[in-house]
């Protein structure tokens, strides 16, 4: 690298005044202010002759750049729409706050510089700092292999470096060894090179710039190989940067402190792995976004997409010998090696950290959709080492067993909808039972896949995590579980033209399962996926979103511990108790009889159908409760609850031609001589409520669409209507009628609502659906007049149709349903 000085009339002038004023005691300002001005320098490429670097009469070639030594506040601009050969090696450090700059000027496209197939970096910075790289279009496209980068920083200086900022840049085409060291085959590498005492960098920010097809790897900050110390480089800060095609990895930090790796966004990496010459550096596995020897990193708003590595191929990965490293808010999908590899402690040579086990991992607020597969990516691979939603290497990775060091997953959601994957939501390739333990709390596991879970010789701890679809044998035991259908807005990201879509996909309807049913976390980073808070003492949601869902209600878990905006509805007066939640520390208590409580809504639209959920119960079998909705320009609708435990109830309204309001209530109806409970209240506008079942309350007076389920035969009777004048009636046992809907959408959420009752109390009849995608899901009722039996659920992925049954399994006398609703929601 050259370091000669080239005739500067200008800036030799400046320095020499500089200096008098120095020796003159005249200087009044720091000398590195002193320069902040600095020179500019131009570089046209397409000039016909090589002038003296000024705007009027600029550079024509790299070579005058690579000649010149720079110093503080000086500019290096290149002419947009022009291209350079070659590589550049400038000379000279900026100094804090007075860097030196490398950009553009003029309008038109970014500068090109073209290394043209060199090995090599097209930009190298050797033992220099202070530098902003910003602006500029770099390439190096060979026909084979070798080492290549983009921007290369490197530190052999044996002491600490500052301030390399790599900004706004289009790097692509960079022919590099894919399986090769990861700086020196990167888009940016920053560099410390093997040194005694260890170098290492502070404050290197690479952002908002765009990578494509570079190999191996948009982004390292990393040594020069293993074994290059304990030294730690500080202040790394990668955000707002989008890759594409990387051959390998797309960003990696490797023995740093502090490292940030924000909001960027990596799709189709992965493909390739051909290294260098045998004895060189030689890795062929890789993942999105990963670390390694590093501490202290987050991670978080980041997107990485359609991965297809064989060896590892996941999105993220918390390597070897890491210590407090947080995962949050990130979005992974379709990687072929699964959402999020963790690596137990190895041997490698001179590398005493990697024998280390990662501990203080946090993975929370995170969305997983299809990993463990390439289904819809442009390109795909084939596993070679199995994959998983959570793929561990080995065991689960515990510094000397200290619980604090064990691996904390929370509040995520993971989806897995996609024909045929198997993929395991927490696999291992070392088994189905493996060393370590781990906590898995408050996580929205969406599988319809076959996969299910390693088991662990250590004490892990699951808790409040919400499991629906298929049940595999191995899926953990969780006292606290749920296993509803968590209701996501656009599961999968299926339908293209809603409005929820990327990371929205999954929030969740008002009526969703999962709000308020998570356990109490206390360091949750405050935070979920979305902005909303999280509170670190009331009860949070299952899954990456804590918030209500769009709920009309307010206050509608009680959770504030007082009843406004609720009121007073007639009668004895009701309250919020700390008893009888179902989610929670919170619920509304009714009195014993002719007891409740109102809640008016106002800014509803006119001939607009609301869907009205809530969950009631009583103290008292036999007695009643009512979740209701009136005044809202129709009639008064409800619905009755007569279950000791909770029962979710679902109502229909439609607003008046000029209605823009309504009032909802729970009310124990009178009577009885034990407390009503009501909890969980959501109100939802649809943006269509069409019933997709044909003949639905049985008026025609005939079976027909409904076929008979077994071949002992239901009927339609003209006796025990719910509404109108007929209803379906079983036989005693083995009976039941079905109706399969066709032109449903797939990846949708439907509630399927109907009524039920039995002749003989304590014989059982059930509502329910199947053959829709996911796993049979019903409601029986063993009383003898109608209740309610609403089930939410989401077809699957090619899913466009589901048989709607009722069905009495055993018993001594009939069943009977009625009034069948099915409903897309929005």
């Amino acid at each position: 690298m050259k370091r000669r000085r080239t005739a500067r009339p200008a800036r030799r002038a400046s320095r020499v005044l500089a200096l008098f004023a120095m020796l003159a005691g005249a200087l009044l300002v720091p000398a590195h202010a002193a320069l902040a001005a600095g020179t500019t320098y131009y570089v046209n490429c397409s000039a016909s002759t090589n002038g003296s670097g000024t705007q009027a009469s600029p550079w024509n070639s790299v070579a005058s750049v690579n000649s010149t030594t720079f110093g503080a506040g000086d500019s290096i601009l290149f002419a947009a729409g022009t291209t350079c050969t070659g590589q550049l090696t400038p000379g000279g450090s900026g100094a804090s706050g007075s860097p030196i700059t490398m950009g553009s000027y003029g309008s038109g496209a970014k500068p090109v510089i073209n290394a043209n197939g060199a090995t090599g970096p097209v930009i190298r910075l050797l033992n220099q700092q202070y530098w902003e790289i910003g602006g500029l279009e770099l390439v190096n496209s060979a026909s084979s292999p070798a080492y290549r980068s983009g921007v290369l920083a490197e530190n052999s200086s044996g002491g600490v470096l500052h301030h390399i900022r790599v900004h706004d840049m289009y790097i692509h085409n960079i022919s590099g060894w894919p399986g090769g060291w990861y700086a020196t085959n990167a888009g940016v590498g920053v560099q410390t090179d093997h040194t005694t005492p260890v170098s290492t960098w502070d404050d290197v920010v690479v952002e908002n710039n765009t990578f494509d097809h570079v190999d191996r790897i948009a982004v390292a900050v990393t040594p020069d190989g293993d074994g290059q110390g304990t030294g730690l480089t500080t202040g790394t800060v990668i955000r707002g940067n989008t890759m594409t095609y990387d051959g390998a990895d797309d960003i990696l930090v490797v023995k740093n402190d502090g490292a940030l790796i924000d909001g960027n966004k990596a799709g189709y990496g992965g493909a390739k792995n051909t290294c260098p010459p045998s004895g060189q550096y030689c890795n062929g596995a890789s993942a999105g976004i990963w670390m390694s020897g590093s501490s202290n990193t987050v991670v978080q708003n980041n997107e990485v997409y359609c991965h297809v590595n064989g060896a590892d191929g996941t999105g993220y990965d918390v390597d070897w010998g890491n210590h407090n490293t947080t995962f949050q808010y990130n979005y992974s999908h379709q990687n072929l090696g699964g959402f999020m590899l963790v690596m137990p402690p190895f041997s490698i040579a001179n590398e005493p950290t990697s024998t280390v086990p990662s501990d203080g991992t946090v993975i929370r607020y995170n969305i997983s959709e299809n990993d463990g597969s390439n289904a819809g990516c442009p390109t795909s691979g084939t596993p070679t080492h199995g994959t998983g939603v959570f793929h561990f290497v080995g065991g689960v990775p515990n510094q000397s067993g200290s619980s604090a060091a064990v691996p904390l997953i929370y509040n995520n959601s993971i989806y897995v909808n996609k024909s045929g994957l198997n993929t395991p939501i927490l696999y291992s390739r070392a088994g189905s039972s493996i060393s370590g333990a781990l906590s898995f709390k408050n996580n929205a596991v969406f599988n319809y896949g076959t996969g299910g879970y390693f088991s662990t010789t250590g004490s892990s701890v699951y808790s409040n995590n919400l499991f629906y679809g298929n049940h595999p044998s191995s899926e953990p035991a969780d006292s606290a579980k749920v296993t509803a259908d968590p209701q996501f807005r656009n599961p999968g990201n299926t339908n293209g033209s809603s409005s929820y879509t990327g990371t929205n996909a999954y929030q969740v309807h008002p009526s969703s399962p999962v709000i308020r049913a998570g356990a109490v976390i206390g360091s949750n980073g405050g935070k979920d996926a979305f902005g909303n808070t999280v509170s670190a003492t009331a009860a949070p949601n299952i899954g990456a979103y804590n918030g209500t869902g769009g709920n009309l209600l307010s206050n509608a878990g009680f959770e504030s511990g007082a009843l406004s905006p609720w009121t007073q509805a007639s009668g004895a007066s009701s309250s919020v108790t700390s008893s009888g939640a179902r989610t929670g520390t919170y619920a509304l208590t009714t009195a014993a009889s002719g007891s409740g409580a109102n809640q008016a809504l106002t800014g509803l639209s006119p001939n607009t159908t609301y869907l009205l959920t809530g969950w009631g119960k009583v103290a008292n079998a036999g007695e009643t409760l009512a979740i209701g909705v009136k005044d809202f320009g129709g009639t008064e609708t409800y619905t009755n609850v007569a279950t000791t435990s909770y029962t979710q109830a679902a109502v229909l309204f439609t607003t008046g031609s000029s209605s823009t309001s309504a009032t909802v209530y729970c009310w124990k109806n009178s009577g009885g001589s034990g407390a009503g409970y009501c909890d969980d209240l959501a109100v939802e506008p649809l943006t269509s409520a069409t019933n997709a079942i044909t003949n639905p309350g049985f008026e025609t007076g005939a079976l027909t669409p409904w076929g008979q389920s077994t071949s002992t035969a239901s009927s339609v009777a003209a006796t025990n209507a719910r509404t109108g004048t007929y209803a379906l009636q079983t036989a005693a046992s083995a009976s039941g009628a079905i109706q399969t809907v066709s032109g449903l959408t797939a990846s949708n959420t439907y509630l399927l609502a109907a009524w039920a009752k039995v002749a003989t109390a304590g014989e059982e009849v059930a509502v329910g659906v199947k053959s829709f995608g996911g796993t049979e899901t019903y409601l029986r009722t063993s009383t003898t007049s109608y209740a309610q039996q609403p089930i939410f659920f989401t077809t699957g992925a090619t899913t466009t149709s589901a048989g709607m049954y009722c069905y009495k399994n055993t018993g001594s006398a009939a069943g009977y349903c009625d009034d069948y609703t099915l409903i897309k929601l929005p």
